[in-house]
């Protein structure tokens, strides 16, 4: 089935009421309808559930309603609340979720399904505030803080941790959004912030080609330090050179993961056929959004920070995927 960009954008502005017809063949103890938890109507994440919405449809017989439930973490209680049966979610939330930390005052019986596409979390200097390495942060204002995304401060303290600095001699301050944060680098308000951002993002790219910011430039011995810091759901990305502009070299960083996860009470029937619908028809999710080109088995098998779903394990034995290794992992995972 070709998807245009008209239908693309079409269905973007269903809302959160995608509810589609039953098909007959659902498979024996398979949910006949999922809800399906994402972020807000028009984001990257909303525009995946909507594609894995239609595709669990076409292909696992499955109805789907996408639900824009609010940030990663809204989805994780959501699941919690028994609200949603799936979720987009990064794997900060998931993994914060699961282990009840970071805001979580109780475990959430969390399961992953497929891993996708990389978020970014990194800091940025305003050029000419004289902020040449790591150390030169000691004395400064930085946006650090956001309600909603406790991992940038957690991020942010890790710097300050590996390399030695003086905390008491930083001005942490809190902003509400990324153009906020950016927009007080263009004032002078402040001298770095710390952000959320994914490859080639428009909302950083345009600061960065007019020279209103410029990225915290760390050596890859020292992010990997930095990553020993950081919760499990934090991985380290080498970002290509020139993936942005004033970017003439590759530079390391730090990331989430974005995450499709269920309840751990999601039954395994249902699990299996999501897992299958959506690996075995990346090529359409593709036609949904580019970065779907990321939610294959392969990247799925990369360092998970929650345990699988049984389903999923399932479908992964089926197609030799699954190993002794992995098995262990899950133990070690499931044992928290």
């Amino acid at each position: 089935m070709t998807i245009t960009i008209n239908r693309r954008h079409m269905l973007a502005m269903l809302g959160a009421t995608t509810a589609i017809a039953s098909l007959p063949g659902a498979a024996l103890g398979q949910m006949q309808s999922v809800r399906i938890g994402t972020s807000s109507v028009g984001s990257v994440f909303y525009t995946l559930a909507i594609g894995a919405g239609e595709i669990i449809r076409d292909y696992a017989s499955i109805n789907t309603t996408v639900e824009p439930v609010g940030g990663s973490a809204a989805n994780v209680n959501g699941l919690n609340q028994g609200n949603i049966d799936l979720a987009v979610s990064n794997s900060f939330s998931s993994f914060s979720g699961y282990n009840a930390m970071y805001g979580f005052p109780q475990p959430v019986e969390v399961r992953l399904v497929l891993q996708g596409q990389p978020s970014y979390r990194w800091i940025f200097t305003r050029p000419g505030s004289g902020i040449e390495s790591a150390q030169d942060l000691e004395g400064r204002t930085i946006v650090g803080d956001r309600r909603a995304l406790p991992e940038l401060r957690i991020l942010l303290d890790a710097v300050i941790e590996h390399f030695g600095l003086d905390a008491s001699t930083i001005n942490i301050v809190e902003t509400n959004e990324t153009n906020e944060a950016i927009e007080a680098m263009r004032t002078g308000a402040v001298d770095a912030v710390v952000l959320p951002f994914s490859p080639r993002a428009g909302q950083i790219e345009e600061p960065i080609s007019d020279g209103a910011m410029e990225f915290l430039k760390v050596s890859v011995e020292d992010r990997d330090a930095i990553l020993e810091l950081l919760p499990n759901a934090f991985y380290g990305v080498d970002q290509p050179a020139d993936d942005f502009s004033n970017q003439p070299e590759m530079i390391p960083l730090t990331s989430l993961n974005t995450y499709l996860i269920a309840h751990a009470d999601l039954d395994d029937d249902t699990a299996y056929a999501v897992a299958k619908a959506l690996f075995e028809n990346n090529e359409e999710f593709i036609s949904y959004h580019a970065t779907a080109r990321s939610w294959t088995i392969e990247n799925l098998l990369q360092s998970p920070a929650v345990p699988f779903h049984p389903g999923v394990i399932r479908y992964l034995e089926e197609t030799g995927h699954w190993n002794a290794e992995l098995a262990a992992l899950q133990d070690e995972l499931l044992a928290r």
